[in-house]
């Protein structure tokens, strides 16, 4: 007596899914390998310690509107009186610049230090095509940054402005313009991350990115300035207004030359464009 046999049906495993690659769980990737880096929570760290030390720093230093006003001759009090309405925007966003020079050295960093291991050959592996990993990279550090810089900028404005009100000195926390200062700077520090990410992919070095990275934020405005006080060019004194530095600190409700609020988003939003396509496409082309 015979049996009769039928074809084995392959079983399906019931977590096959779970081995599929999806851009969320790069992002998850990606999101880890920031996370548990030691250099990020203590430049994070610096970031906000310099943004709000430097804001207290620079309130207490300032004198009393009294004796501030009192000090130059008659003639001149109308104008200080008008520059004393900026001191709380210049109070909270005296440390910006420093913030940002700490953020770009991370951002170097994510990509870079991943070319020096190694790492980013196993990160390549693992997805093929290499654009999501950057992208992810990207995305995950861009929120990181800003949601940084909005947290120390408000905590930089709410020091600032109560110190300055005790001097005398105008300035209202819950103003439509400090609320976009806030806003801007946590937007700055976030697509400077992206610059400096873009700056380390295009050179895969962290010496030689952190060089270009803080070249761009802090010795490119210096040069621009000597050279437009030097020989009283005045294109260059127009161009500088189109760096990132000083469009960031636009964005962070300090005045940049005539350049209007969308004007200076939009600058910041090329440089770190610019950087990100950049990276992104050598990325694609060149080896690990």
């Amino acid at each position: 007596m015979s049996t009769a046999t039928h074809p084995a049906t392959p079983v399906g495993h019931p977590h096959t899914s779970l081995g599929r690659l999806s851009f969320p769980r790069v992002i998850r990737s990606e999101w880890i390998k920031l996370r548990t880096l030691r250099s990020t929570f203590w430049t994070l760290i610096s970031a906000v310690v310099l943004v709000v030390g430097i804001a207290a720093l620079v309130a207490v230093t300032i004198p009393e509107k009294s004796v501030l006003v009192g000090q130059v001759p008659a003639g001149q009090r109308a104008a200080i009186e008008a520059q004393s309405a900026a001191f709380a925007t210049t109070a909270a966003t005296a440390g910006l610049t420093f913030a940002s020079l700490v953020i770009a050295v991370l951002g170097v960093l994510v990509i870079s230090g991943e070319f020096s291991t190694g790492q980013i050959r196993s990160s390549f592996t693992a997805v093929p095509r290499r654009f999501p990993v950057f992208a992810a990279k990207t995305l995950v550090l861009f929120v990181v940054a800003f949601v940084v810089g909005l947290v120390s900028s408000a905590a930089s404005w709410a020091v600032a402005v109560p110190l300055l009100n005790s001097k005398g000195y105008e300035g209202d926390l819950l103003s439509s313009d400090t609320l976009w200062a806030i806003l801007g700077a946590g937007a700055y520090l976030g697509l400077v991350a992206v610059f400096a990410l873009g700056v380390g992919a295009i050179l895969k070095s962290t010496a030689g990115g952190i060089a270009g990275a803080l070249g761009v934020l802090l010795v490119l405005p210096i040069i621009a300035s000597l050279i437009s006080g030097l020989t009283r060019t005045e294109w260059v004194a127009d161009a500088q207004h189109y760096l990132i530095s000083n469009a960031g600190q636009g964005l962070a409700g300090v005045g940049n030359g005539t350049l209007e609020p969308w004007a200076n988003v939009a600058t910041v939003l090329v440089w770190a464009a610019v950087a990100f396509i950049a990276g992104s496409v050598l990325l694609q082309r060149r080896d690990a």
